[in-house]
């Protein structure tokens, strides 16, 4: 009876770790929209760099060298609504203002005309 304890034990475990990994994974975001300013004149961070800004006023710093990033950043001084795709989870950063920031790495953005 003791072994049965102990497999039941186990599978409990597994079931809850596999459903904890699962709630992390549901809970990242894996595109973000907003509108494109730069990082670096806003003052968020030391350099320019595409920064979205989406409905929620969450700032977002947009890191990666697809030849989709380098339109956006070409076109970051343009006010222009942006959806990016992530590729990893998001750093939760200290802007040079004191203010929170996202950063994250990207593989492609689409420009909204």
């Amino acid at each position: 009876m003791n072994r049965m304890k102990l497999v039941g034990l186990v599978v409990v475990a597994v079931l809850v770790l596999g459903l904890g990994a699962y709630a992390t994974a549901a809970d990242t975001p894996t595109s973000v929209t907003g509108k494109s300013t730069c990082g670096g004149c806003s003052g968020v961070v030391t350099g320019c760099c595409v920064m979205l800004t989406d409905k929620d006023g969450v700032r977002w710093i947009l890191r990666g060298d697809s030849p989709s990033l380098k339109a956006a950043f070409a076109a970051r001084h343009d006010d222009k609504t942006m959806t990016a795709t992530l590729t990893g989870a998001p750093a939760t950063k200290k802007g040079k203002d004191g203010k929170d920031y996202k950063e994250v790495k990207v593989s492609d953005v689409k420009i909204a005309s």
